[in-house]
């Protein structure tokens, strides 16, 4: 397992320095804009970010990954926490999404994504591996992280909250949960959801990005940021313009971030696009490699979720850009901006390292 370590950092560094490259394009543009920020404020930003998140990953790569379990009631009260103070703090766009610390925010929710991985791993383990009850394989772990998930909706943040409940879904089913008890979760939170949207409960501007999107599916025309950002892909060809050459990001929303998988392809045509999702595919095969290789339940469930989770992050942000999902504002994981996302995501793989490590041959 020490080989798929390596090989997992070998492939964190390159899709690390082809998202600064691409944010760096993304982004410089921002300067023309009110408050006008410096031209590399982004990336600065980003390279903060990746230095404090590797610290973090590092720290936790030597950090007995079974003590975590041990831990988990304490990371539940942080994690809450840190979801309750982002009420506290300015709105930005009328969302509570972020805690301010000078020209820095946290992103409590980037957080939590890890914290479910820990408490999930923790919850099967404590339970054996035995789930196959609806109580014990849906119900309790559903109910104990109710909060989270209404905290974060309340932000609101509808695509993450769509992500964790996702997420917890198939690690819940990879770990023992029967399929029909997934499904009957599935069909009611698709009930519930549409009963939300039908009945106005939904922020308009959410209403309206769900509203494009069935629209789009239904009569094959897509709004603005769909078509600017299909339009860019298309743009790019098979070989792209090159670094710094795309046209469409000056029209993109939040092109550094939301968008960044449509500014790639334009500058790195098709070529990139193969090449940056077989990067990603590497990467996960080889955490799953390890997940694959370990006996302990914690190690194995948290190692599983934690591949699923990037893979999922990667489906809800190029799928947007590719029209095939409304969007999310879920980042593209290691490339994109979100210096939360960033720092939380080398967190977690902190924690496989340690679990290769720790369970090497």
């Amino acid at each position: 397992m020490e080989i798929s370590t390596r090989r997992i950092l070998i492939l964190l560094s390159i899709i690390a320095a082809m998202g600064l490259v691409t944010l760096y394009s993304a982004s410089y543009i921002m300067t023309y804009r009110y408050p006008y920020p410096p031209p590399n404020y982004y990336l600065v930003h980003q390279v903060v970010s990746l230095i404090i998140g590797a610290i973090l990953m590092i720290i936790l790569s030597v950090f007995d990954y079974k003590k975590h379990e041990s831990y988990t009631g304490v990371y539940y009260i942080l994690v809450i926490v840190a979801l309750i103070a982002v009420f506290f703090s300015s709105g930005i766009v009328g969302s509570h999404r972020w805690i301010s610390i000078g020209s820095y925010s946290v992103q409590s929710s980037e957080f939590a994504k890890i914290f479910i991985l820990i408490y999930l791993a923790s919850y099967v383990s404590r339970k054996n591996g035995d789930i196959s009850t609806f109580k014990a394989g849906i119900f309790d772990p559903l109910v104990r992280l109710l909060p989270v998930y209404l905290l974060v909706f309340l932000e609101p943040d509808l695509g993450t909250t769509i992500l964790l409940l996702i997420l917890t879904l198939i690690v819940l089913y990879i770990a023992g949960a029967k399929l029909l008890h997934v499904l009957s979760i599935v069909g009611l939170g698709l009930l519930a959801f549409f009963g939300a949207y039908a009945a106005g409960l939904l922020h308009s501007y959410q209403a309206e990005r769900l509203t494009s999107f069935f629209t789009y599916l239904v009569t094959g025309s897509s709004n603005y940021q769909a078509n600017m950002a299909m339009s860019a892909i298309n743009s790019g060809g098979v070989f792209g313009s090159g670094p710094g050459g795309a046209v469409y990001k000056f029209f993109l929303p939040v092109q550094f971030s939301d968008f960044i998988f449509a500014v790639f392809g334009e500058e790195f045509g098709l070529i990139g696009i193969i090449l940056i999702l077989l990067l990603y595919y590497m990467l996960i095969r080889e955490i799953v490699h390890i997940a694959l290789k370990v006996d302990d339940i914690f190690a194995k469930v948290y190692v599983t979720g934690f591949a699923f989770l990037i893979g999922i992050q990667i489906l809800f942000n190029a799928g947007v850009s590719l029209g095939i999902l409304p969007v999310t504002g879920v980042t593209l994981p290691f490339f994109s901006y979100g210096g939360s996302s960033i720092i939380a995501l080398l967190a977690g793989l902190g924690v496989v390292i340690n679990i290769a490590y720790t369970n090497r041959d």
